[in-house]
């Protein structure tokens, strides 16, 4: 009796050992739908014009934004990315804005996405200056002249105008760009302005939207070691305090680290070493770097990662 009971055991432990091996060879996707479409207090849009006396007029107050009028205006907007979770597969996003009125589109109208390059603010932001006292490199904004993305418009037309932008959102997250947002422009044609409701428009439900499409797995795979998280002190930095370098520690071997000025450009690249990275806290021309604050991305084999670093001096 004893040994036909220890039989049964020993097979019924078998086979709950096999349906959780099942169970966890299983991949469980979950799809969400997450749309991103902040108020006048948490919102980053505005058009920019170089018509007649607009070189330096910012519109960022306004509840409505032109594009297009012989591309005089050029619609910019950044959207706040930190609630997509890190782990996100994403499958599509789409930037969408509605239109302030009905138009009839005739001959056809192209409107194109591209990336901007530089920081700017939407309630300093000008067809010159991305913010106050500080012009753009280029009039009418810092861009990749890279189509992102692209929309026709023909015909009767009112309501949403969506365009696709999952490669732009997906490279962002990633870290392979910062996110500087988003710049909407036509080629320069004889049109009139195209209005879209902005951030600040009184109708909660028709302002400037991103709708991100992503899955998140919950796998059961071997325990692989946990990396430890990537440390970077002093932060902030303070000569004052007796600081004279920043170090980027638990860095993935062969990785390099990269400073950018919060307008984009390249500062200074640091290569690791022993699983660290110093940085005298100066440019490439040994230059030392002004108070302000600034970006870093860590690329490695095992993919990049983004941040922030503070000097005040």
């Amino acid at each position: 009796m004893v040994n036909f009971m220890g039989k049964r055991m020993k097979i019924l432990r078998l086979l709950v050992f096999c349906v959780l091996a099942i169970f966890c060879i299983v991949t469980h996707s979950y799809a969400k739908e997450h749309i991103i479409q902040p108020g006048p207090e948490k919102s980053r849009d505005s058009h920019i014009s170089k018509g007649v006396g607009d070189l330096m007029r910012n519109f960022g107050s306004k509840e409505s934004m032109g594009v297009g009028l012989n591309d005089s205006k050029r619609l910019v907007l950044r959207f706040d990315l930190s609630s997509i979770p890190p782990d996100a597969i994403i499958s599509s996003a789409e930037l969408q804005l509605c239109l302030a009125e009905e138009y009839d589109f005739a001959p056809q109208r192209v409107i194109y996405v591209h990336r901007i390059t530089g920081f700017w603010k939407d309630k300093e932001v000008t067809w010159q200056r991305r913010v106050d006292n500080r012009d753009w490199k280029n009039l009418g904004g810092d861009f990749d002249w890279e189509i992102e993305s692209a929309k026709s418009l023909t015909g009767i037309n009112y309501g949403w105008v969506s365009w696709d932008v999952t490669r732009t959102i997906k490279n962002w997250l990633k870290g392979e760009y910062v996110n500087f947002g988003f710049l909407l422009k036509e080629n320069c044609v004889d049109t009139d302005t195209i209005w879209f409701l902005s951030s600040e428009a009184e109708w909660e439900a028709y302002r400037p939207k991103l709708v991100i499409s992503y899955e998140t797995e919950a796998i059961c795979p071997e325990p692989e070691p946990v990396s430890p998280a990537i440390k970077v002190y002093p932060n902030p930095f303070k000569p004052s305090e007796g600081h004279t370098e920043i170090t980027f520690t638990n860095l993935p071997s062969g990785a390099s680290v990269k400073i950018f000025h919060i307008e984009g450009r390249i500062i200074e690249t640091l290569e690791e070493a022993a699983g660290e990275a110093k940085w005298n806290v100066k440019d490439s021309g040994g230059d030392k770097i002004s108070s302000g604050l600034y970006l870093y991305r860590v690329e490695s084999s095992k993919g990049n990662k983004t941040g922030k670093v503070v000097i005040i001096r």
